[in-house]
């Protein structure tokens, strides 16, 4: 009897012991669901992306981040590019264009929208693209903003090496973050600024395609920045166009005559902006006009020792704390044959009444300005040479009064031309970031900052025949014995 009672005693004990357990296995299981969705709330609100290449390829340029995050409207991008186009660059291409559009989302907090339409599969959506923004290819990106947009085509996207006509062209440089954040200030920028190229003294052309003397590269650059690129003859119109962003005097082989100067220098002095390149051995009557405003033009040529010869390509490696080169240190600039241009030896202190000189790039110490360069024989001379380091260009601007948000006359001079040509232009990013910041800086742009092309990553593996055959092995062998071995330990230690 007394054991029956103790059974009947026991078994609400086991039961309450099993619901205790039970309920404590809710309780975990409830906890764990609450952590795992606190924490996906949380990682969807603040998240962050990280860009693990090894040259930063997918991240944005701080330019591109400010002009997304001051978006105020919607912005629609539709990509409307066939994913089987033949030409065997498109597939890679198109994943750039993937991943930098997917940063573009991020960084404009839910104000760019993206599209992807596939000509070939949806028809009724490429035919209403067609019929809205006029499209004549299956090749472009549109980018559209109210009742303003601007097509981007695939080609505008890359730099093709086309040198060996044997092999598919290959992408030599990616310009797509540039190319699309024109686009997108093209349609949200309410008027383009206006730069012209002046003409009448041999000055490099922006509509030439050839490669020594041609500039067609950099005007298509300053277009790509949302900039109007025109031409303008002095000698011609008799008066400055008066729509003029800046002006740029690009190399001139002839001298200026006496009543452009004076015109230039009036120019100047009603907070003008100028750009002016120049090349040594040419005589071209600026240099007075550039000693007034407190810079110097030597008559010479930037040269250093090269292995027993001589290197007349001046290499600018030390920059200036300005915002035109503010992003250019630890990077290259290139200038074949130039001329030293430094700040005015003995020029006043700048006052309120002076200019502000700037000795923007200068060369390594080995590198010196050469007077008698038609001689046969380069020769440091301390009596009249100028030593290194030498420096290359400047930046000129007069002091804006305190608490006076004014216009003030800026200029950059730099003693290159070639250097900016069709042929150097492509295969330097320094050369082109220095250039767009100096116009952005004459401009007086609040987006300063240049965004240069990005030069795929390519990796190879180079593996010997006998490291090829152990990877076979240890792939085809290795790995199933692996697991066979690790299934015979669980099966015996189950059965002890």
């Amino acid at each position: 009897m007394a054991e029956s009672e103790g059974i009947q005693v026991g078994i609400p004990s086991l039961r309450k012991r099993r619901l205790l357990t039970a309920s404590h296995v809710l309780v975990q299981v409830l906890a764990v669901l609450v952590i795992v969705v606190g924490i996906n709330w949380l990682v969807s609100r603040h998240y962050h992306r990280f860009d693990w290449t090894q040259s930063s390829y997918y991240e944005l340029s701080s330019k591109t981040k400010q002009v997304l995050a001051a978006l105020k409207a919607p912005l629609d991008i539709v990509v409307f590019i066939p994913p089987s186009d033949e030409r065997e660059y498109v597939e890679k291409t198109l994943e750039d264009v993937r991943h930098l559009l997917e940063e573009f989302k991020y960084d404009a907090n839910g104000r760019v929208r993206v599209e992807y339409v596939d000509p070939d599969r949806d028809l009724a959506r490429a035919k209403q693209l067609v019929t809205t923004y006029k499209l004549d290819s299956p090749d472009v990106i549109v980018f559209a903003s109210g009742d303003n947009h601007k097509l981007v085509r695939l080609d505008d996207l890359v730099d093709l090496d086309q040198a060996n006509y044997m092999a598919p062209p290959r992408v030599k440089a990616f310009k797509g973050e540039g190319v699309f954040l024109s686009a997108i200030q093209t349609i949200t920028e309410e008027k383009a600024p206006k730069v012209y190229f002046l003409t009448g003294h041999g000055e490099h052309d922006p509509d030439d395609t050839g490669a020594e003397d041609g500039y067609s590269v950099f005007a298509s650059t300053l277009r790509q920045d949302h900039l109007i690129v025109q031409k303008w003859n002095y000698q011609a119109q008799q008066a400055w166009p008066p729509d003029a962003g800046a002006l740029v005097i690009a190399g001139p082989r002839t001298s200026f005559a006496e009543p452009e100067l004076a015109a230039l220098e009036d120019y100047l002095k009603n907070k003008g902006r100028l750009l002016v390149l120049l090349d040594p051995r040419v005589k071209t009557g600026l240099e007075p006009l550039l000693a007034k405003w407190g810079v110097t033009a030597d008559d010479d040529l930037v040269v250093s020792p090269l292995l027993g010869m001589i290197n007349v390509t001046a290499l600018g490696s030390d920059y200036a704390s300005h915002p035109i080169t503010e992003k250019l240190r630890g990077m290259n600039t290139t200038f074949p044959y130039a001329r030293s241009i430094r700040r005015k030896v003995g020029a006043p202190t700048p006052g309120s009444d002076q200019p502000i000189v700037t000795e923007l790039v200068k060369t390594p110490d080995v590198f010196w300005g050469e007077t008698d360069y038609a001689g046969a024989h380069y020769q440091f001379d301390a009596s009249q040479d100028v030593a290194g380091p030498v420096s290359l260009a400047v930046a000129v601007e007069t002091r804006k009064p305190v608490g006076v948000d004014i216009n003030v006359t800026r200029m950059v001079v730099i003693g290159c031309s070639s250097f900016l040509d069709n042929a150097h232009l492509r295969d330097s990013v320094g050369n082109t970031d220095l250039v767009l910041n100096s116009i952005n800086w004459l401009l007086a742009r609040k987006q300063l900052i240049a965004v240069s092309p990005k030069t795929p990553e390519e990796f190879s593996l180079d593996v010997s025949p006998g490291q090829t055959q152990a990877v076979y092995i240890l792939a085809v062998g290795g790995l199933p014995l692996a697991v066979g071995l690790i299934g015979l330990i669980v099966w015996l230690r189950r059965r002890k």
